[in-house]
């Protein structure tokens, strides 16, 4: 295997169109990196470079120590796997796996030694003489894979390959993915626009917008310390809850002005934040995760409060997800799958939301009071949309 090294990679487009943009970033030898972002963020297009499917306008392309930027795809030691499966409809499952072994002109025993090995690790071992038509998605799929894993190439490269898998089958396929690439050690990137699919994958998330990484680091990192505005509001499901807020630094605590309402939080936060200071009397965007959101009566002891009316309510047996008018409308993080909205669609479907307990009898047009975490909130500079740090 390899590392993969994109130095301020960058393609433009006929026209002018910078579709990725001075894209930096260090890939490890065997790790597993999953590039994630809405429609047009740049991520299919930074991994087609990778692959060679795309010219590079500008940077270097690294792979182990060799510059790789103007190789043709077929030197560049990589497998691809797309959404499509592509696999030969006359073939048996042995031989689609072992296709690529056939053009390489790899000794035939050799080449049904790695077939076996490959089709134990997929667990493809009873279909090897079926015919794709004959299997399921995942299956499918599993073969498609395992034609790129027989190769035993440096990288392997996956563009959104779960698609076209029905969601029960997509739940199960993510861990099975991320199984084989711990079984097999393979250096991946992994292309997809679901951030629940990036974030129980990735050993490390990337998240593109416009062409520009954002954000790269461990799902952990990205959820609990999201960079700025974009990815507070992209990664999480339900999505943070972004607010305007004043900020007043009194001698015995913040206090955070939410419309007409008040929230204190402890002036240790100082010591994590200093760069509150500067905010002192001004305007912040503040975020809050709707995990850290509940009904006061399961969570009496949080000291931070916030009257809302009830406009939606979603039971979904484990939890209410409750949707809160507290008077103050909703940031919008750049997210353009969330741009558009009316503002009755914006109150109901992105408005702040709270996790509440399944027995909770909330119900819509109540006025309640939740209780917030305020030790779990988030501040970013209004100006930048960066996070507010030191």
């Amino acid at each position: 295997m390899a590392t993969v090294t994109l130095d301020n990679l960058t393609k433009i487009y006929p026209g002018g169109v910078k579709a990725v943009d001075s894209m930096s970033l260090e890939i490890e030898d065997g790790e597993f990196v999953v590039f994630v972002g809405p429609s047009g963020c740049g991520k299919s297009t930074a991994l087609r470079m990778v692959a060679g499917l795309e010219d590079i306008s500008g940077g270097t392309l690294m792979i182990g120590d060799r510059n790789m930027t103007d190789v043709h795809p077929r030197e560049r030691d990589i497998a691809m796997v797309f959404q499509n499966y592509a696999l030969y409809p006359h073939m048996t499952v042995r031989k689609n796996i072992a296709y690529p072994l056939k053009i390489a002109k790899i000794d035939k025993a050799e080449a049904a030694k790695r077939v076996e090995r490959v089709a134990d690790v997929l667990q493809l071992g009873d279909y090897l003489d079926r015919k794709p038509g004959a299997l399921s998605g995942g299956q499918r799929q599993r073969v498609a894979m395992g034609r790129a894993i027989v190769r035993e190439p440096a990288v392997f490269l996956m563009d959104e390959p779960l698609s076209n898998l029905d969601a029960k089958l997509r739940v199960y396929m993510r861990s099975e993915i991320a199984r084989i690439q711990q079984e097999i050690g393979a250096t991946t990137i992994y292309v997809t626009h679901d951030q629940v699919e990036a974030m129980t994958m990735g050993d490390r998330v990337v998240v593109l917008k416009d062409g520009i990484l954002q954000q790269a680091d461990k799902p952990s990192v990205l959820y609990n310390h999201p960079a700025n505005l974009f990815v507070a509001g992209f990664i999480g499901s339900p999505a943070m809850n972004l607010f305007e807020a004043s900020l007043k630094i009194g001698d015995e605590s913040l206090h955070l002005g939410v419309g007409e309402q008040t929230l204190d939080i402890s002036l240790s936060y100082l010591d994590e934040h200093p760069g509150l200071r500067n905010f002192d009397g001004q305007n912040l965007v503040c975020g809050i995760r709707p995990d850290d959101v509940y009904d006061l009566a399961s969570r009496p002891e949080h000291d931070g409060r916030l009257r809302g009316e009830v406009v939606l309510v979603e039971a979904l047996g484990s939890e209410i997800v409750a949707h809160l008018d507290i008077g103050v409308a909703r940031v919008e993080s750049g997210d353009p799958d969330l741009e558009g909205l009316t503002e009755d669609e914006n109150d109901l479907g992105t408005g702040f939301l709270g996790r509440f307990n399944p027995r909770s009898e909330v119900k819509v047009g109540q006025v309640v009071e939740a209780a917030i975490d305020v030790t779990a909130m988030h501040f970013f500079d209004p100006a930048t949309g960066n996070s507010v740090q030191g």
